[in-house]
Protein backbone atom coordinates (compact mmCIF):
# COMPACT_ATOMS: atom_id res chain seq x y z
CA UNK A 1 0.00 0.00 0.00
CA UNK A 2 2.86 2.42 0.82
CA UNK A 3 4.39 1.88 -2.62
CA UNK A 4 1.03 2.46 -4.31
CA UNK A 5 0.47 5.62 -2.24
CA UNK A 6 3.94 6.90 -3.09
CA UNK A 7 3.35 6.21 -6.80
CA UNK A 8 0.09 8.17 -6.59
CA UNK A 9 1.88 10.96 -4.75
CA UNK A 10 4.62 11.17 -7.39
CA UNK A 11 2.10 11.14 -10.22
CA UNK A 12 0.01 13.86 -8.55
CA UNK A 13 2.91 16.23 -7.86
CA UNK A 14 4.77 15.60 -11.13
CA UNK A 15 2.93 18.61 -12.60
CA UNK A 16 4.15 20.88 -9.79
CA UNK A 17 7.52 22.63 -9.96
CA UNK A 18 7.37 23.07 -6.19
CA UNK A 19 4.75 22.43 -3.52
CA UNK A 20 4.40 23.06 0.18
CA UNK A 21 3.23 21.24 3.28
CA UNK A 22 -0.34 22.51 2.78
CA UNK A 23 -0.44 20.95 -0.70
CA UNK A 24 0.79 17.65 0.70
CA UNK A 25 -1.74 17.73 3.53
CA UNK A 26 -4.52 18.42 1.02
CA UNK A 27 -3.41 15.43 -1.07
CA UNK A 28 -3.65 13.02 1.88
CA UNK A 29 -6.92 14.50 3.15
CA UNK A 30 -8.56 13.79 -0.20
CA UNK A 31 -7.92 10.11 0.53
CA UNK A 32 -8.70 10.35 4.25
CA UNK A 33 -10.35 13.57 5.50
CA UNK A 34 -9.79 12.53 9.14
CA UNK A 35 -6.05 11.93 8.85
CA UNK A 36 -4.23 13.61 11.79
CA UNK A 37 -1.72 16.35 10.96
CA UNK A 38 0.90 14.44 12.94
CA UNK A 39 0.52 11.55 10.49
CA UNK A 40 0.89 13.92 7.54
CA UNK A 41 4.04 15.37 9.11
CA UNK A 42 5.45 11.89 9.57
CA UNK A 43 4.71 11.01 5.94
CA UNK A 44 6.49 14.19 4.79
CA UNK A 45 9.51 13.21 6.86
CA UNK A 46 9.43 9.69 5.40
CA UNK A 47 9.13 11.04 1.84
CA UNK A 48 12.22 13.19 2.37
CA UNK A 49 14.19 10.35 3.95
CA UNK A 50 13.18 8.02 1.10
CA UNK A 51 14.39 10.49 -1.53
CA UNK A 52 10.95 10.91 -3.07
CA UNK A 53 10.93 14.64 -2.30
CA UNK A 54 13.57 17.15 -1.26
CA UNK A 55 13.37 20.42 0.63
CA UNK A 56 14.12 23.53 -1.41
CA UNK A 57 12.98 26.09 1.16
CA UNK A 58 11.21 26.44 4.49
CA UNK A 59 8.24 24.11 4.10
CA UNK A 60 8.73 23.98 0.31
CA UNK A 61 9.47 20.77 -1.57
CA UNK A 62 10.22 19.37 -5.00
CA UNK A 63 10.14 15.82 -6.32
CA UNK A 64 13.45 14.00 -6.32
CA UNK A 65 16.32 13.15 -4.02
CA UNK A 66 18.47 15.88 -2.49
CA UNK A 67 21.88 16.43 -4.02
CA UNK A 68 23.80 18.59 -1.57
CA UNK A 69 26.95 20.48 -2.47
CA UNK A 70 30.21 20.11 -0.58
CA UNK A 71 33.36 22.09 -1.32
CA UNK A 72 36.48 20.05 -2.00
CA UNK A 73 38.67 21.75 0.60
CA UNK A 74 42.37 21.96 -0.20
CA UNK A 75 44.99 21.13 2.45
CA UNK A 76 45.85 24.86 2.56
CA UNK A 77 42.28 25.86 3.39
CA UNK A 78 42.02 23.20 6.09
CA UNK A 79 45.28 24.40 7.62
CA UNK A 80 44.12 28.02 7.60
CA UNK A 81 40.76 27.12 9.17
CA UNK A 82 42.36 25.11 11.97
CA UNK A 83 44.82 27.91 12.68
CA UNK A 84 42.05 30.54 12.90
CA UNK A 85 39.97 28.24 15.13
CA UNK A 86 42.96 27.71 17.43
CA UNK A 87 43.92 31.39 17.64
CA UNK A 88 40.36 32.77 17.79
CA UNK A 89 38.28 30.02 19.45
CA UNK A 90 35.33 32.32 20.27
CA UNK A 91 35.11 34.04 16.90
CA UNK A 92 32.67 32.93 14.23
CA UNK A 93 34.11 32.36 10.79
CA UNK A 94 33.90 30.18 7.70
CA UNK A 95 36.17 29.26 4.82
CA UNK A 96 35.70 28.57 1.11
CA UNK A 97 37.61 28.69 -2.16
CA UNK A 98 36.76 30.71 -5.23
CA UNK A 99 37.76 27.82 -7.51
CA UNK A 100 34.51 26.12 -6.47
CA UNK A 101 32.65 28.26 -9.00
CA UNK A 102 34.39 26.47 -11.86
CA UNK A 103 31.78 23.75 -11.36
CA UNK A 104 29.12 26.22 -12.53
CA UNK A 105 30.78 28.98 -14.54
CA UNK A 106 31.08 28.96 -18.34
CA UNK A 107 34.16 31.19 -18.14
CA UNK A 108 36.53 29.15 -16.00
CA UNK A 109 38.97 30.98 -13.78
CA UNK A 110 42.60 29.85 -13.80
CA UNK A 111 43.41 31.08 -10.30
CA UNK A 112 42.17 30.45 -6.79
CA UNK A 113 41.46 32.52 -3.69
CA UNK A 114 41.39 31.09 -0.19
CA UNK A 115 38.60 32.98 1.54
CA UNK A 116 38.12 33.45 5.28
CA UNK A 117 34.88 35.21 6.24
CA UNK A 118 35.10 36.26 9.88
CA UNK A 119 32.96 38.24 12.32
CA UNK A 120 33.18 41.91 11.39
CA UNK A 121 34.81 43.07 14.65
CA UNK A 122 37.58 40.49 14.30
CA UNK A 123 38.54 41.06 10.65
CA UNK A 124 41.58 43.24 11.38
CA UNK A 125 42.86 41.00 14.19
CA UNK A 126 42.50 37.82 12.12
CA UNK A 127 44.17 39.51 9.16
CA UNK A 128 47.17 40.62 11.25
CA UNK A 129 47.59 37.16 12.74
CA UNK A 130 47.25 35.38 9.40
CA UNK A 131 49.67 37.83 7.81
CA UNK A 132 52.34 36.44 10.13
CA UNK A 133 51.79 32.98 8.64
CA UNK A 134 50.59 33.82 5.12
CA UNK A 135 52.50 36.67 3.51
CA UNK A 136 49.89 36.91 0.77
CA UNK A 137 46.99 37.57 3.17
CA UNK A 138 44.65 40.37 2.00
CA UNK A 139 42.24 42.43 4.11
CA UNK A 140 39.35 42.92 1.71
CA UNK A 141 38.28 46.15 3.44
CA UNK A 142 41.59 47.82 2.62
CA UNK A 143 42.06 47.03 -1.04
CA UNK A 144 40.40 47.96 -4.32
CA UNK A 145 42.41 45.67 -6.57
CA UNK A 146 40.79 43.32 -9.07
CA UNK A 147 40.46 39.84 -7.58
CA UNK A 148 42.57 38.38 -10.40
CA UNK A 149 45.47 40.34 -8.89
CA UNK A 150 45.06 38.36 -5.66
CA UNK A 151 45.65 34.95 -7.23
CA UNK A 152 46.69 32.47 -4.55
CA UNK A 153 45.96 34.94 -1.75
CA UNK A 154 44.17 34.38 1.54
CA UNK A 155 41.32 36.92 1.58
CA UNK A 156 39.86 37.97 4.92
CA UNK A 157 36.34 39.42 4.65
CA UNK A 158 33.54 40.39 7.07
CA UNK A 159 31.05 37.62 7.81
CA UNK A 160 27.39 38.67 7.73
CA UNK A 161 25.56 37.35 10.77
CA UNK A 162 23.34 34.30 10.24
CA UNK A 163 25.04 33.47 6.94
CA UNK A 164 24.15 29.92 5.79
CA UNK A 165 27.08 27.69 6.75
CA UNK A 166 27.67 24.01 7.42
CA UNK A 167 30.28 21.86 9.12
CA UNK A 168 32.61 19.80 6.97
CA UNK A 169 35.45 17.78 8.54
CA UNK A 170 34.86 19.81 11.74
CA UNK A 171 35.46 23.02 9.80
CA UNK A 172 32.88 25.78 9.31
CA UNK A 173 32.40 26.08 5.55
CA UNK A 174 30.33 28.45 3.41
CA UNK A 175 27.27 26.74 1.96
CA UNK A 176 26.57 26.94 -1.75
CA UNK A 177 23.66 29.25 -0.91
CA UNK A 178 26.06 31.71 0.72
CA UNK A 179 28.59 31.51 -2.12
CA UNK A 180 25.94 32.20 -4.74
CA UNK A 181 24.57 35.21 -2.88
CA UNK A 182 28.06 36.61 -2.29
CA UNK A 183 28.99 36.23 -5.94
CA UNK A 184 25.89 38.17 -6.96
CA UNK A 185 26.18 40.96 -4.40
CA UNK A 186 29.72 41.60 -3.14
CA UNK A 187 31.78 44.30 -4.85
CA UNK A 188 34.93 42.16 -4.99
CA UNK A 189 33.10 39.71 -7.26
CA UNK A 190 31.95 42.38 -9.69
CA UNK A 191 33.57 40.56 -12.62
CA UNK A 192 31.04 37.71 -12.22
CA UNK A 193 27.96 39.92 -11.97
CA UNK A 194 27.11 40.37 -15.63
CA UNK A 195 25.68 37.60 -17.79
CA UNK A 196 27.97 35.11 -16.08
CA UNK A 197 26.06 35.21 -12.79
CA UNK A 198 22.96 33.87 -14.57
CA UNK A 199 24.95 30.94 -15.98
CA UNK A 200 26.42 30.21 -12.54
CA UNK A 201 22.98 30.23 -10.87
CA UNK A 202 21.35 28.17 -13.62
CA UNK A 203 24.02 25.46 -13.43
CA UNK A 204 24.00 25.45 -9.63
CA UNK A 205 20.21 24.98 -9.50
CA UNK A 206 20.42 22.25 -12.12
CA UNK A 207 23.14 20.25 -10.37
CA UNK A 208 22.35 20.68 -6.66
CA UNK A 209 19.52 21.03 -4.20
CA UNK A 210 19.41 24.64 -3.03
CA UNK A 211 17.42 26.23 -0.24
CA UNK A 212 15.96 29.32 -1.88
CA UNK A 213 14.47 30.58 1.39
CA UNK A 214 17.90 30.47 3.00
CA UNK A 215 19.39 32.36 0.05
CA UNK A 216 16.76 35.08 0.19
CA UNK A 217 17.00 35.49 3.98
CA UNK A 218 20.75 35.86 3.70
CA UNK A 219 20.43 38.27 0.78
CA UNK A 220 17.96 40.33 2.82
CA UNK A 221 20.53 40.68 5.61
CA UNK A 222 22.85 42.14 2.97
CA UNK A 223 19.97 44.36 1.71
CA UNK A 224 20.15 42.58 -1.64
CA UNK A 225 17.06 40.38 -1.54
CA UNK A 226 15.53 41.92 -4.67
CA UNK A 227 18.73 41.44 -6.68
CA UNK A 228 19.05 37.76 -5.78
CA UNK A 229 15.33 37.08 -6.17
CA UNK A 230 15.39 38.48 -9.72
CA UNK A 231 18.32 36.25 -10.68
CA UNK A 232 16.60 33.16 -9.29
CA UNK A 233 13.36 33.97 -11.11
CA UNK A 234 15.23 34.57 -14.37
CA UNK A 235 17.07 31.23 -14.35
CA UNK A 236 13.97 29.24 -13.35
CA UNK A 237 11.59 30.52 -16.02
Amino acid sequence: MDNNRNDMFTEHFSRYETFDATDISRFYKEENPDIPQTTVNWRIYDLVQSGIIRRVGRGVYRLGKSNLFQIDLSPKTKKIARYVKKEFPYTGFCVWELSAINLFSHNLINFNLFIVDVERDAVDAVYCRLKEKQKNAVNIRKTRDDIADWAGSVCIRPLVSHAPLHMQEQISVASLEKILVDLATDKEFFSFQGNEIFSIYENAFEKYTLNESSMLRYAARKEKRTNVSEIIKAVKR
